[in-house]
């Protein structure tokens, strides 16, 4: 009788540890999924707008000065973000961030610089304009898309995000080194069968390299994503399921 209590406490405390993990990753992800935002600054000259997706990826756009043009030039700085508490996100290469959304009309970003120990900016934000809901675009923006790729290619995997924003985020891996690219993504025209993506570098299903691709969308489902891309007057397709 005692061996079964004891089998039946074992059993309780693993039961326990198993529900508070999936406490913790549900809350992460319901975190993730309230910021997944781009956000315009307000109240600031250096920052412009911070974004982040669900992937865990962010993208923070700084003015700065140029002494070749007399428009301040962009600095960008990107990353990785986690959830440290419903209110703190850590971000690599930055710092830590405070979020303040008590107030749905005051919403305040603090930052902390790394190496700091206090909260020094205090942004106010407010939601980017998005692309009006449309069944594709909702289709497209909803899901994390992870590529398929017919020939295995070592260490590299692509997950891509389109926001409404008009931002598209890809991760990927080079030689186990973890990489993330972004960049400007449109409809072409009101038909929503083509898209435009600009200032994608180095993602490798993205063939074309000179600034602004164009790619067909031949399949667009919950589940899969196909597109087709020209290039070099050759017609290449690339797929991608989604990424749960």
């Amino acid at each position: 009788m005692y061996r079964v209590s004891q089998i039946i406490v074992s059993l309780l405390l693993i039961i326990s540890l198993f529900s508070c993990s999936q406490d913790e990753n549900n809350k992460e992800n319901t975190e993730k999924v309230s910021i997944s935002k781009k956000w315009i600054v307000q109240n600031s000259t250096e920052f412009e707008s911070v974004e982040f997706d669900e992937n865990g990826n962010y993208i923070i756009i700084k003015n700065g000065n140029s002494k070749f043009s007399k428009k301040n030039a962009e600095i960008i700085v990107f990353g990785t973000y986690e959830v440290l508490d419903t209110d703190i996100l850590l971000l690599s290469n930055f710092g830590s961030m405070k979020v303040d959304d008590s107030d749905p009309n005051n919403i305040t970003f603090s930052i902390k610089y790394e190496g700091s120990d206090t909260y020094t900016y205090q942004l106010k934000v407010t939601k980017a304009a998005e692309f009006t809901s449309t069944p594709k675009t909702d289709l497209l923006c909803d899901n994390t898309w992870k590529r398929i790729k017919k020939e295995e290619i070592k260490d590299t995997v692509s997950l891509v995000n389109f926001s409404k924003a008009g931002t598209c985020f890809t991760n990927f891996s080079i030689t186990s080194q973890s990489s993330m690219e972004f960049g400007k993504w449109q409809w072409k025209d009101a038909s929503e069968t083509k898209i435009i993506i600009t200032q994608m570098k180095y993602p490798l299903w993205v063939l074309d390299k000179d600034g602004e691709v164009e790619f067909e969308i031949s399949s667009l489902s919950s589940t899969k994503l196909e597109m087709k891309e020209v290039f070099d007057g050759k017609t290449y397709d690339v797929a991608f399921d989604v990424f749960k």
